[in-house]
């Protein structure tokens, strides 16, 4: 049953990763898709692409554990991972543009939002921090008694 909330999660993941990122490779190469705005999606074709790589290995994990490989259950893991750190990187650059509207008062920035700093690796890495707190005790566990 475990496996299974994770698989289902994985496939999940993977295909919101896969598609943002696809988004945002599009966008990048100044296709306009009609989504990005309003789902705050710059035009990035390497930050697309890293996207495209972190669905990848969440809807690998889809096919190790649908296939009954019990060892799929750490790309899962390292999914989560990679959208976290990823997730990370964007939360300090929103740190930063923060600080460069409040501290330097930039003229860059003049009328700057933080919402002008969001980006689909915050609010998709919220997915992955939620899995990550439903599992985190079996990170280690699960992996040392295989």
């Amino acid at each position: 049953m475990a496996n299974t909330n994770k698989m289902i999660f994985a496939m999940v993941a993977g295909i919101l990763y896969v598609v943002f990122g696809i988004l945002k490779m599009l966008e990048g190469f100044g296709i306009e898709t009609g989504l990005a705005e309003s789902l705050l999606i710059p035009g990035d074709f390497f930050g697309g692409f890293c996207f495209v790589v972190i669905g990848a290995v969440f809807l690998y994990a889809v096919k190790e554990l649908s296939a009954g490989v019990y060892m799929g259950v750490s790309y899962v893991y390292v999914g989560i991972l990679m959208s976290l750190v990823f997730m990370a990187v964007y939360l300090l650059v929103m740190g930063a543009d923060l600080l460069m509207f409040y501290v330097v008062k930039s003229e860059d920035y003049e009328g700057w939002r933080i919402i002008d700093s969001m980006r689909p690796g915050i609010y998709l890495g919220l997915l992955s921090l939620i899995g990550y707190f439903s599992w985190k005790d079996k990170f280690t566990t699960e992996m040392t008694n295989v």
